[in-house]
């Protein structure tokens, strides 16, 4: 039975994402490849337009909470059959660090704090009544630079209501050769506290 993706799960899914998630399961159990890493989601309790469902995302070690080494805006659309989540660049990101933790310092955030990142959409499917799953759209386009190497990237990942996987890695624009990412498999993240009613 093939299932589909409805305008509906613009909803289901941001509801599903906003939380705050850890993966210490992960990390105890093989340390030398997991470090302990959480991820604040958030709704922006003034959305930037009235298109979808707008997100604050950070990551960080769970050592230094407050210094997170991924922010992004993420905005969730329905499009073309598909879920979109397009990603936005913070363009002073210092000044919301912490702020998945206390959403009231996301009021501050407006369209002229980020920039869109073009070719880094996920594209975002339902893949059975309780799941979703997702990937960088087609195209090599999403690029950023490591190790002092050009790299375009690519995600993939699963949604549950209480959990998400995701297998982030990065690969040589010219080789197709893998860059950096995970050796040992996705990353395992359950969700701690959840955001879904400030959907």
């Amino acid at each position: 039975m093939t299932i589909t993706t409805t305008p509906s799960d613009v909803q289901i899914l941001a509801k599903w994402l906003a939380g705050d998630h850890s993966n210490w399961e992960q990390a105890i159990a093989n340390p030398p490849f997991f470090a302990h890493i959480r991820v604040g989601i958030r709704p922006l309790p003034n959305p930037i337009t009235t298109d979808g469902v707008w997100l604050f995302l950070e990551q960080a070690y769970d050592f230094e909470l407050h210094h997170p080494y991924r922010t992004a805006v993420l905005q969730i659309i329905f499009n073309n059959d598909r879920l979109e989540m397009i990603n936005y660049r913070l363009k002073n990101a210092e000044t919301f660090f912490g702020a998945s933790r206390d959403r009231d310092r996301l009021g501050n955030l407006d369209a002229e704090a980020i920039v869109r990142l073009d070719g880094c959409t996920q594209w975002v499917h339902r893949a059975d009544q309780h799941k979703f799953k997702g990937c960088v759209e087609a195209g090599k386009k999403c690029c950023l630079n490591r190790k002092g190497v050009d790299t375009y990237l690519s995600i993939e990942f699963e949604v549950t209501e209480n959990s998400y996987s995701s297998l982030d890695r990065g690969y040589d624009i010219v080789t197709d050769e893998r860059v950096w990412g995970s050796v040992a498999g996705a990353f395992e993240f359950s969700k701690k506290t959840s955001y879904s009613d400030e959907i």
